[in-house]
């Protein structure tokens, strides 16, 4: 074992490759070839049918056009699909290796930075689903490694760096939505590391890092508007965020009587069935389609005044339900359709692997990660120095996404923490390779 750590220090791309497509085979094979589906799925193959025929006369405004455009890529053929984001799940591989390296020029270290994707079961099993969490840490990953490979936090950017950072970190909002933040949270922080640069210098790089999301933001919302009436980036907005209210809808105010009846019937009986409340605006949605047959995004319209008026008079109700929200970004899960297993010892192996190994270093890392944030921000505040570096800025970055995605929505939020664990790992490690610097150095 370890001469063959030692000639994976010495050819680390190689070993990452090899070592990607055994772990990508070894699922393939144990999990027969199946590609997951799931609730989601058939939304983004429906938009990358429209793509295909370029006739967007049915379209509802659910799905940003990122992932369709990547099925329509693959000739909307799931196994294709599959095929490409395990391309993509390696690709992100080399991309953390090289992100770490560049920040600490630690072989050992950054290898183990690059395995992520290929050691952590729910990232594998996320490759062969149809979903948008390894498109998007593949788009995520390749922005911030971009940005280290030109220096972006220890010198001022060219123009046309800027304008591809712009570029990527707009690609990514538009495979997910939830990344609204990223193109606006760069930018700040190149003016915290480059103020002193001046006025000027700062305002054509602001100009430069925001041109491409406003762009597709503009066009993406007008689109949706021309399409559905409700100018919004998704139709799921107004859905999204009722799920933050579905503990207290009961306190609606009676003009909205008809939806609060409805979803507090449908969240009792969710609860009764030992079954997840938080979807239970959608089966609203369902029944109330029968009635008056709504889309999505008229749905949405009609549950945002109800929204507004349940937050603003049950304030103490909703940050409770936000905290609620945001803890459960800290959580995981694996999704994986496990019936569909072809190899019957296999299913029982990797559940158990899950279960007993996977699951409980995850939380592990994710409580370290959280612990480190506390270190940095504690130590920054006590000295009176703010150190804008790379740490810091994934620090802020996911604390950031943890808190936004817990005010708009409620339900599965541990899924969008996934495209975020890659660098939480990567803070954990640069903290212990701090860590034994300090040590050595007391020592000396």
């Amino acid at each position: 074992m370890k001469r063959i750590w030692e000639k994976a220090k010495k050819n680390p791309y190689t070993f990452l490759f090899i070592t990607g497509i055994a772990a990508r085979l070894a699922i393939y094979l144990a999990y027969g070839g199946h590609v997951s589906m799931f609730n989601d799925s058939e939304n983004y193959t429906d938009v990358a049918e429209m793509i295909k025929n370029w006739d967007f006369s049915s379209y509802n405004g659910n799905r940003t056009p990122g992932y369709p455009f990547l099925i329509f890529l693959a000739n909307i053929s799931g196994s294709l699909v599959t095929i490409y984001q395990s391309i993509l799940g390696i690709l992100t591989s080399l991309m953390l290796y090289s992100i770490f390296y560049n920040q600490s020029k630690n072989v050992g270290i950054s290898l183990i930075a690059g395995l992520v994707p290929s050691i952590f079961l729910h990232l594998l099993f996320y490759e062969r689903a149809i979903l948008t969490e390894n498109l998007t840490l593949f788009c995520f990953t390749a922005c911030i490694w971009f940005m280290i490979k030109k220096d972006f936090f220890n010198r001022p950017q060219k123009l046309f760096a800027v304008f591809l950072i712009g570029i990527l970190s707009m690609v990514t909002v538009t495979v997910r939505p939830m990344f609204l933040i990223l193109p606006l949270f760069i930018t700040i922080y190149y003016i915290l590391l480059n103020y002193k640069e001046g006025i000027f210098h700062n305002a054509i790089r602001v100009f430069l890092f925001c041109t491409p999301f406003l762009i597709f933001y503009t066009f993406w919302t007008s689109f949706n508007e021309s399409h559905t009436g409700y100018k919004s980036i998704t139709s799921f907005s107004g859905g999204n965020l009722a799920q933050n209210t579905v503990f207290y809808v009961e306190k609606a105010d009676d003009k909205y009587a008809e939806i609060r009846d409805i979803h507090v019937r449908k969240r009792d009986s969710l609860i009764a069935h030992n079954h997840d409340p938080a979807m239970a605006i959608w089966f609203v949605f369902t029944e109330m389609k029968k009635k008056d047959s709504l889309t999505v995004a008229e749905f949405s319209q009609r549950l945002n005044p109800m929204n507004r008026d349940l937050i603003m008079e049950n304030k103490l109700d909703y940050l409770k339900q936000v905290s609620t929200s945001w803890a459960d970004f800290w959580g995981t899960s694996i999704l994986w359709n496990y019936n569909s297993f072809k190899i019957f010892e296999a299913r029982k192996i990797l559940l158990v692997l899950w279960k007993y190994i996977t699951f409980p270093v995850i939380i592990i890392l994710k409580i370290l990660f959280l612990l480190i944030c506390g270190y940095h921000i504690f130590i920054r505040i006590m000295k009176r120095r703010w150190l804008f570096n790379f740490e810091l800025f994934c620090v802020l970055l996911i604390l950031g996404a943890s808190i936004g995605q817990a005010l708009v929505t409620f339900g599965s939020n541990a899924r969008f923490s996934m495209p975020f664990f890659p660098l939480m790992v990567i803070v954990v490690l640069q903290f212990y390779l701090n860590f034994n610097k300090k040590i050595c150095h007391n020592q000396y």
